[in-house]
């Protein structure tokens, strides 16, 4: 291949990937709320096919039958589960922010503290210079407490938290339509699943629909097992912050409550990624230094080290190092994805990375090409084999 037909390549390959990203993101943005209703039910119906299938294998039972009488279970028990997990979470997130505003009625103090002892261990700086570090501290601090006690509440501060709440309400008609739909669209796939795979098949040729094959069959494993092994690691994150507060507990250093409430939040944060347990530990221990409260910040240090390291050990084994992608990409992929998506595309865009990342690796499509590392004599300059 010449120099010429490498650019027409390289060309093609940057514009292919580039109207593949602008479809993504136009799908994404536009078209997925339009689609989401019906994305759940054919994901139900899929998952649903193997209990169907063994019922109506097992009893003369018609098939439209059984898959309504799933779809209505399933959809019984998991409302049943979800809404009991939401009343007793919304119940101890209730105290636990109460919990909350009495600990930051307690700012001001700690802030006069917090500033009685940098200016203590200033004493070894010049006179002058101690002075105006010292003054400066003074000033911010009161501007800080003046305007924390006085009182004044600014009306357009509540503008966008009703806004909020009003776009929520508006929505909720075609919240409801859309579980309706959903709900009878599921019930209809699950009981002619066949028809409706081979209806999508058919929209493809003959090799692109080898390739959705063969990408269902590597993407719905390696993502399943993905998902179970994040969800043992929070479960395992969970169960190791319950039990080192309540250790503390039992040994008279922490004295709060709501272990369970604050668990489950580190937990969920721990899987965000790039994130971790040490964005909230890490800072609840710094202040605890500065409080005084020695004890409960090397309690706090410690269990964020034993975490870190059974995480350290058990996540390589839970989850193939195959699924993951560079520190940095995943960085990009969170912030990008919170641009255009918000919140949620801190996973949809890694996810994506990941799923892309998978095809590619199979051959099923080709975004970029794989290059193999450096060895350690070309890294240095070393052209030669050991012989030359």
């Amino acid at each position: 291949m010449d120099a010429t037909q490498k650019k027409k390549k390289f060309i093609i390959d940057v514009v292919y990937i580039v109207f593949v990203l602008i479809i993504f993101y136009y799908f994404m943005k536009y078209a997925f709320g339009l689609f989401f209703p019906f994305l759940v039910a054919l994901t139900v119906a899929a998952l649903l096919q193997k209990p169907v299938n063994f019922i109506c294998n097992k009893t003369p039972l018609k098939r439209g039958i059984v898959s309504v009488f799933l779809v209505l279970f399933s959809l019984t028990v998991v409302l049943g589960v979800l809404t009991a997990i939401m009343v007793r979470l919304g119940l101890e997130l209730k105290g636990f922010f109460q919990y909350l505003l009495i600990q930051l009625q307690d700012i001001p103090a700690f802030i006069e503290k917090l500033e009685a002892s940098v200016g203590s261990h200033l004493s070894f700086l010049p006179d002058k210079l101690e002075n105006s570090i010292t003054s400066f501290m003074s000033e911010k601090v009161n501007s800080l407490l003046n305007n924390a006690g006085s009182g004044d509440i600014d009306i357009s501060a509540f503008k966008t938290p009703l806004l909020g709440l009003f776009n929520t309400v508006k929505h909720i008609p075609s919240t409801l339509i859309a579980i309706v739909i959903a709900v009878v669209s599921c019930c209809f796939m699950t009981a002619d699943f066949d028809t409706v795979r081979r209806i999508i098949l058919s929209l493809f040729h003959t090799e692109t629909r080898d390739k959705i094959v063969r990408a269902k069959h590597l993407l719905v494993p390696a993502l399943s097992k993905m998902g179970k092994a994040y969800g043992i690691i929070i479960i395992i994150t969970f169960s190791e912050l319950v039990l080192g507060f309540f250790l503390l507990k039992l040994m008279g250093i922490y004295e709060g409550g709501y272990i369970f409430i604050f668990s489950l939040i580190t937990a969920v944060v721990d899987i965000i990624p790039i994130l971790g347990t040490g964005t909230i530990l890490v800072p609840w221990a710094l202040y605890c230094l500065l409080d005084g409260k020695y004890s409960l910040a090397i309690g706090i240090l410690v269990i964020y080290a034993c975490i870190t390291v059974i995480r350290q050990i058990i996540e390589p084994k839970l989850v193939s190092n195959q699924l993951g992608i560079p520190a940095f990409a995943t960085i990009i992929a969170m912030y990008v994805g919170t641009q255009i998506f918000g919140v949620l595309g801190i996973f949809i865009l890694p996810i994506t990375l990941v799923m892309v990342k998978l095809l590619n690796e199979e051959g099923i499509i080709h975004l970029f090409h794989k290059v193999d590392a450096p060895n350690e004599d070309t890294a240095n300059g070393n052209g030669g084999t050991a012989d030359d």
